[in-house]
């Protein structure tokens, strides 16, 4: 089964990566960057953070992930190992640990897509997930979080203070359900260094989109609202993202076996490359 995140010229979301971007030589002197995905390798950390109030009484919950990953570029792709994984979940002061550890080892691959400008998710069936216990057939797809957060580059040369805007598709666990919706993406760059002959590119992203219920998560229940801001930074000689931050909140209800409840969610998340 192909599982694509639509990417349009217009797109993004979220993540991740890695990768080669140019100088526009004719722009050079103009500080303009041509920012591209380019061939890579190495290893990163993607970690995972929400925070859930539901209900009047704001009943609260706690649920984590974290990732290391190592990456390789594979022919137009980027091939991604799990080399550890865990996750935690907590309600009413307990704290239960998420099966992950059986991931290590696994594989998952991001296709490049827009000539390098964006990353897509190509089949469901093979990504490693965890199991979040409370929602059937629904766990944690490790290459649908970093998809959702890789940002979508330019399309043409930009310098400090440029702006371009994207849109995604994108999927969020919220409470005890699965959302969908379309983002609709701003990002600004903000600075440009030079460090170590390398020019390292400062982005800020904001976002929004209206939720609803997936295809196979009736649990989610009335229309619902994200906003997400991302900082991030950009390698754009290797062509590679070095950091993300995100922080998104969310407002939605779950259908749950008591009825309707609203939800709440703080989500905060965090890429990095390792040296």
């Amino acid at each position: 089964m192909v599982c694509r995140m639509k990417t349009k010229a217009i797109y993004l979301t979220t993540t991740l990566l890695l990768v080669s971007s140019s100088l526009v030589l004719g722009d050079s002197a103009a500080g303009q960057l041509q920012l591209r995905y380019g061939d890579s390798s190495g290893n990163c950390t993607l970690s995972v953070r929400q925070n859930i109030k539901a209900g009047q009484n704001g009943i609260e919950a706690k649920r984590s992930f974290a990732m290391d990953l190592e990456f390789s570029d594979a022919n137009d792709a980027v091939s991604f190992k799990i080399n550890k994984a865990r996750g935690s979940y907590t309600a009413h002061d307990m704290t239960q640990r998420l099966p992950a550890s059986n991931l290590t080892g696994q594989r998952f691959v991001l296709s490049k897509a827009d000539n390098g400008r964006a990353f897509e998710r190509i089949d469901a069936d093979v990504d490693p997930a965890i199991p979040v216990g409370q929602i059937s057939g629904a766990d944690y797809s490790i290459g649908l979080a970093l998809a959702d957060i890789l940002p979508i580059l330019p399309q043409g040369p930009v310098g400090v203070g440029s702006s371009w805007t994207t849109m995604q598709d994108t999927r969020s666990l919220e409470g005890w359900a699965w959302a969908s919706g379309s983002l609709s993406s701003e990002h600004v760059i903000t600075d440009i260094d030079q460090v170590n002959g390398h020019s390292i590119v400062s982005v800020t992203s904001k976002a929004h989109a209206l939720l609803g219920k997936t295809e196979s998560g009736p649990q989610y229940g009335g229309e619902g609202e994200l906003s997400r801001t991302s900082e991030w930074q950009f390698d754009a000689n290797d062509g590679r993202l070095l950091s993300l931050s995100m922080r998104q909140n969310t407002s939605g209800s779950n259908r749950l076996p008591q009825g309707e409840v609203g939800v709440r969610q703080l989500t905060k998340v965090e890429f990095k490359m390792k040296n």
